[in-house]
């Protein structure tokens, strides 16, 4: 039976073995952190304990893209969705059709009427506006981990020109072009395939994005983004891959393990302002980044995104285009969906070496 005293001298022996435990943790950075969105100011919860090596989310290749039939591909040159392809946006390696079923319909008289309006008047609705294009690489025995830097190129070229013709579409206030890779990415055609998404709706993750870089600029009176590359390239823990116009660093506050961002060095605003020259290097910069990605996890599903300024909206000195990029590694938990709090269990350091190892 312990005495009062000698209760007192475990309980301290006790805490004296916690506290040591912890600053070991710490030594060794294995102590789950809070970390925030320097951009959004989202929290995100990087838990390196629970961190994995690249084996542990490899794909396994008889699981990689399977669309479960058998059926002639509806996106090779031939086929009944080639016939409707836009022939003033075709190239000898892209062609691009107006997507069979739209999120958003460039005709505004094309909307159900059903959308419009809200009988009682207690919700606000209002027509799907704008436009929903499918860009395609016409050889279908690629996938985006075997994209040459030529193709990238002609990817990145023709989307380019279709955020041109939305920017002169007066009903268009967003455009975004997304890549969906692997089925549980949402790609539900093997063929390799981009989409572009034009909107009369900003969307608010980027409205995040837009805020959170005006604040930190008012604050700074510089580009967050810009100061991100320069701290990064400082650091030297989460890079992975730079040429003279571009640079790609696992985020710091990631959301899904192995998340990278590429960002153009020089200050822009629009993709669609990018010059030829430029956009090859952000092919080449593409090729290497997916090169790695490919060879580090085994060609995993994944997504990537183009996040834009505004369409109406001039050349701002506080917002930075860019690409994310986003592994399909893991899934949301309960606590995730419902905080809107992410637990990320691989840190971007180790990302960041793996990926370069």
């Amino acid at each position: 039976m312990l005495t009062n005293n000698s209760h007192c001298v475990a309980e301290h022996t006790h805490c004296a073995v916690i506290l040591y435990v912890i600053k070991q943790a710490l030594r060794r950075g294995r102590v789950p952190q809070l970390r925030q969105n320097i951009i959004t100011g989202e929290w995100v919860v990087i838990t390196p304990e629970r961190s994995q090596r690249p084996h542990d989310f490899k794909i396994p290749s008889s699981h990689k893209n399977e669309s479960g039939t058998e059926k002639p591909c509806v996106f090779c040159v031939g086929s009944p969705a080639y016939q409707t392809r836009i022939h003033t946006y075709e190239s000898n390696i892209i062609y691009v059709i107006p997507n069979k079923y739209p999120a958003f319909v460039e005709n505004p008289e094309y909307c159900s009427m059903r959308s419009k309006i809200d009988p009682s008047g207690f919700y606000t609705t209002m027509p799907s506006v704008g436009g929903h294009d499918v860009v395609i690489v016409k050889d279908h025995d690629c996938d985006i981990y075997s994209f040459s830097t030529g193709i990238w190129t002609e990817l990145f070229l023709m989307t380019k020109r279709r955020y041109e013709h939305w920017r002169e579409n007066r009903t268009c206030d967003y455009s975004m072009m997304i890549y969906n890779h692997g089925v549980p990415a949402g790609a539900s055609i093997d063929h390799p395939h981009a989409q572009t998404f034009a909107s009369n709706i900003i969307p608010s993750y980027i409205i995040k994005e837009i805020k959170g870089s005006k604040k930190y600029y008012n604050s700074h009176k510089s580009c967050v983004y810009c100061d991100l590359i320069v701290y990064e390239q400082k650091q030297k823990v989460r890079i992975v891959a730079e040429n003279d116009l571009f640079f790609a660093c696992t985020f710091y506050a990631a959301r899904f393990p192995y998340e990278v961002w590429v960002l153009p060095k020089h200050h822009q605003s629009h993709f669609d302002s990018e010059g030829q020259r430029t956009l090859i290097e952000l092919a080449q910069i593409m090729h290497v980044v997916f090169e790695k990605i490919g060879k580090t996890l085994n060609n995993p599903p994944l997504n990537f995104y183009i996040h834009d300024s505004p369409t109406r909206d001039g050349e701002k000195n506080y917002y930075h285009w860019h690409i994310e990029i986003t592994p399909r590694l893991s899934h949301y938990g309960g606590y995730e969906i419902e905080s809107e709090v992410v637990i990320d269990v691989q840190s971007p350091e180790n990302a960041a070496e793996y990926l370069n190892s």
